[in-house]
């Protein structure tokens, strides 16, 4: 089996990204680097001149998140000494444009997210991040669907 030296797992604190970070885990060894990547999307209102974001409150969600990351990456630690792992941090509207922007940069070898697996009209309407990052990237993708 292919060894993977940089594994991007998108987690959002979800059970679905849960579910995808022990499988990155599990796929990880002592030489592979996991990183979990989270990313804010900031709320926005339609005004006359176009998009308008709510800057007020991006810092302080980003300042939470990110104290809720170093404990998630400290609690992996403690559980898998042998594992090389950090964290990203980013603040957007398009997910799947993002998760594709940071693989292709950061040059990872393997992309790990959990799905929501929803059908239908709320398929229709929420889109699909997984399918999109699946159909564009330039490395294997590992879905996982939470039971």
């Amino acid at each position: 089996m292919k060894q993977f030296k940089k594994i991007l797992c998108a987690y959002d604190f979800s059970d679905y990204a849960e579910e995808a970070l022990l499988y990155a885990l599990k796929m990880s060894d002592p030489h592979t680097v996991l990183t979990l990547l989270n990313i804010i999307q900031v709320p926005y209102i339609i005004d006359p001149n176009g998009f308008t974001y709510f800057e007020v409150k991006s810092e302080e969600i980003k300042t939470t998140t990110q104290e809720a990351l170093q404990l998630k990456i400290a609690e992996i630690k403690k559980k898998f000494t042998d594992i090389q792992c950090d964290f990203l941090l980013e603040i957007g509207n398009d997910p799947s444009e993002l998760i594709l922007k940071i693989q292709h940069d950061g040059d990872f070898d393997l992309i790990v997210m959990g799905s929501h697996g929803r059908k239908g009209f709320g398929r229709l309407l929420m889109g699909s991040v997984s399918e999109s990052v699946m159909r564009e990237a330039t490395c294997p993708v590992m879905i996982i669907k939470s039971k």
